[in-house]
């Protein structure tokens, strides 16, 4: 958060301010409610994020005034409810009939209103000026010149905000270094066209005060639609720093280094519950809904409590759950130091952009020439062979160490590192997908082409300039903003409809809307390059059943009846639950199956591998090993190998899905080795039941083609052995004949 700040907004309700916004395009909306939508997300931001700041409105141009120039209505304080609904209903007042307010002499109450409230305090002081400049002034060059004195004496930042006036003004060209720039700005301004004569007397005066306020005050013409968005949506934070340490490069030589934050996820604060029942409080901090929590046995009837301290943390390892209580949990956690430590360079491309995991942070060497020289040097030769730095960096004690890429940067004034988290070995998750279709030359051009005709960065204008759509210092969070626009509505209407998101907040995130009429002619390229066909979804009838149906197609009796047998089963359904329960809580395990048998081993084996209360997986596997090798060797002439291949199936399905791929593994080569001169291997290689592979589960160590390999790679009289099977199969078919 940042310190104290009192901001002082002047506000224009002239006639003028009631016309239509020039520069809004397709918007109809007038000057004055632009104006009153960028106040609006002032007050939204203030009271929001700043709870030290102190904001006042002052009306200028209205008959009300009792000067007949200037109206307060809001002093400065905190802003709240009441001052955000008394702006939003600006623009439903009526139109008066002084066309504009005089700038001048708002902006001098202004300023002496600043000084006198905060003469004795420590606080940031700012004035907002909105207007469209017709309104006449009594100010002349001299009276203008004592404001001037008056403003650099204050030191207080004025922000001119106009509104379909001073369009010609750029503040890029405001540069007494740039000589040429600067007179042909001069010529510009003298020259440029006005509504009205008052328009063309308040633009030279206010020119000529930023002339001599170079460090006060700054104009945003409105035409430049995100500046003047981008006074009222940001928020500013104080630099702190995260790190202050050493950035060890070898045992022998360190750079001392600050850390501070470039940019962090952005955070909706929490919505906390205030109960009804309690007598209301200005304090957020009071009646606040608290939940208590009350551990308990399940199975206990009584539901008696169980304090916090006789509860222990329970950690699943497979099928069983293994407590740890606190002590063992320090013990096993990971103790580190706080560190920063270099461990090597790398090649720019070797890490590609998808690598970056979090948020960004600036390395700078502390306040020492010895040290700015060092990290500098640094930057500069990772520059030069376009490397990046590797480091390991450990923030606080006892934290997880993180991986990290030091990208160096250098500006005209200074050097630094963007660090950047990077993923390890357990962060990376390999997924298999399908082989796209392989795309033509042309199409390759044609989407390339498409590409380069989209870049948001380099848009050419209509004077064949290059201009950036997307301008992140202009971009607001809309999340964000959304959120603290549905808390302020609900809270001023107290309704349960929410607000459609402002359409000027949201133009700045479509900005290839633009860009669309530019690359018409590489979308059509595209479209002719990719033959696209619908692919038609076949409805599925006859599956929908409704009521009027069954009771044409059958008749009174029959629903009846299956009414009756489906309470039967349901019945049936709840009683087997309750004994399974009753079972389960009195320690009965009878109908546990234990040893797989010789008639049904398949059904016996899921069984076994699908119990939830007891572990026995692993006796399964050890059991259906035992019944495979029992079939084999008791099998006349091959009678049993069908029920031998049907477990072996049914083994390897159990194994993928339990994660025990190396058991399975490990028991086919026992079978290879063991009946590779016998049918029932041929039977095996011939039904495809091979190894596990680790596209299959992620625990074998297999890949695909050495499972695919396992099969193939046979010798004479294995294949001969197969021959003989595909003989007897074709002997026994000609039989059935």
């Amino acid at each position: 958060m940042s310190g104290k700040e009192a901001t002082l907004i002047l506000l224009d309700v002239g006639a003028s301010m009631y016309s239509q916004y020039q520069q809004g395009g397709s918007k109809k909306l007038s000057r004055l409610e632009l104006a009153v939508d960028c106040l609006g997300l002032m007050i939204q931001q203030k009271i929001f994020n700043y709870k030290n700041h102190e904001v006042g409105l002052i009306l200028f141009g209205t008959e009300e005034a009792p000067d007949g120039k200037t109206l307060y209505i809001q002093d400065l304080s905190i802003p709240d409810l009441d001052f955000f609904r008394n702006i939003s209903d600006l623009p439903n007042h009526d139109v008066g009939q002084q066309v504009g307010g005089d700038i001048f002499d708002a902006l001098d109450k202004a300023v002496h209103a600043l000084d006198d409230h905060a003469k004795t305090k420590k606080m940031e002081k700012k004035i907002f000026i909105l207007t469209a400049g017709c309104g006449q002034t009594d100010y002349s060059e001299k009276q203008i010149t004592k404001l001037i004195k008056m403003i650099e004496k204050v030191d207080v930042k004025i922000n001119f905000i106009a509104l379909d006036f001073m369009n010609d003004y750029n503040g890029d060209m405001d540069d007494p270094e740039k000589p040429e720039e600067f007179e042909a700005l001069n010529n510009r301004m003298l020259t440029a066209s006005y509504q009205c004569q008052e328009q063309s007397i308040n633009s030279r005066y206010v020119f000529l005060m930023v002339q001599e306020l170079r460090n006060n005050m700054r104009i945003f013409p409105a035409n430049v639609a995100f500046e003047l968005y981008s006074q009222f949506h940001t928020r500013s934070l104080q630099a702190r720093a995260s790190f202050r340490g050493d950035f060890q490069i070898n045992d022998e030589i360190s750079i001392q280094v600050l850390i501070y934050k470039r940019c962090f996820e952005e955070r909706l604060p929490t919505l906390r519950k205030h109960s009804t029942l309690g007598e209301f409080q200005t304090d957020i901090n009071k009646n606040h809904v608290r939940n208590d929590l009350i551990y308990y046995n399940p199975e206990d009837p009584n539901m008696t409590p169980i304090e916090k301290d006789n509860i222990i943390r329970g950690y699943q390892y497979g099928r069983n759950l293994v407590p740890v209580d606190q002590i063992m949990e320090d013990k096993m956690k990971y103790q580190c130091p706080r560190q920063f430590q270099l461990l090597g360079f790398v090649d720019r491309s070797h890490i590609p952009r998808y690598y970056y995991t979090s948020t960004v942070d600036m390395v700078i060497a502390v306040e020492n020439q010895k040290q700015q020289k060092a990290l500098a040097a640094l930057v500069i030769a990772l520059i030069a062979t376009r490397k990046v730095a590797i480091a390991r960096f450990v923030g606080r004690e006892k934290t997880a160490p993180k991986l990290i890429m030091l990208l160096p940067h250098k500006s005209k004034n200074s050097q630094c590192f963007w660090m950047i988290s990077l993923p390890t070995t357990e962060d990376i998750r390999h997924f298999q997908f399908a082989a796209l279709k392989r795309s033509t030359p042309p199409q390759q051009m044609a989407v390339s082409a498409m590409i380069d005709s989209m870049d948001l960065e380099k848009m050419p204008t209509e004077d064949g300039q290059f201009e950036e759509l997307l301008k992140m210092k202009y971009v607001a969070n809309p999340t964000r903003q959304y959120f603290q626009q549905v808390v302020m509505h609900k809270a001023i209407t107290r309704s349960d409809v929410l607000p459609p998101i402002s359409p000027l907040i949201l133009e700045y995130l479509h900005p290839e809307v633009r860009v669309y009429n530019y690359a018409k002619e590489a979308l059509q390229k595209v479209k002719a390059a990719f033959k696209f066909k619908i692919n038609e979804i076949k409805k599925q009838g006859d599956k929908k059943v409704f009521w009027k149906q069954l009771f044409e197609e059958q008749s009174t009796e029959q629903i009846q009846q299956q009414v009756e047998d489906e309470v039967v089963e349901i019945n049936q359904e709840e009683e087997e639950m309750v004994n399974m329960f009753a079972k389960q809580k009195l320690g009965f395990n009878d109908d546990i199956i234990k040893e797989i048998g010789t008639v049904d081993p398949t059904s016996d084996f899921r069984k076994m591998i699908t119990e939830k209360r007891v572990d026995l997986v692993d006796t399964a596997l050890q059991q259906i090993q035992k019944v495979i090798i029992q079939f084999v060797d008791q099998s006349l002439k091959g009678s049993f190998y069908p029920k031998a291949l049907e477990c072996l199936k049914e083994m390897r399905k159990a194994c993928i899905t339990e994660d025990e791929a190396p058991v399975f593994n490990k028991y086919l080569h026992v079978l290879k080795e063991k009946y590779s001169q016998l049918v029932f291997w041929a039977q095996i290689v011939q039904q495809g039941i091979t190894l596990i592979s680790n596209i299959e589960n992620q625990k074998s160590h297999v890949s695909a083609d050495e499972a695919q390999e396992f099969l193939n790679k046979e010798d004479i009289s294995h294949k001969q052995l197969v021959d003989q099977l595909q003989h007897e199969e074709e002997d026994l078919l000609a039989e059935i004949d």
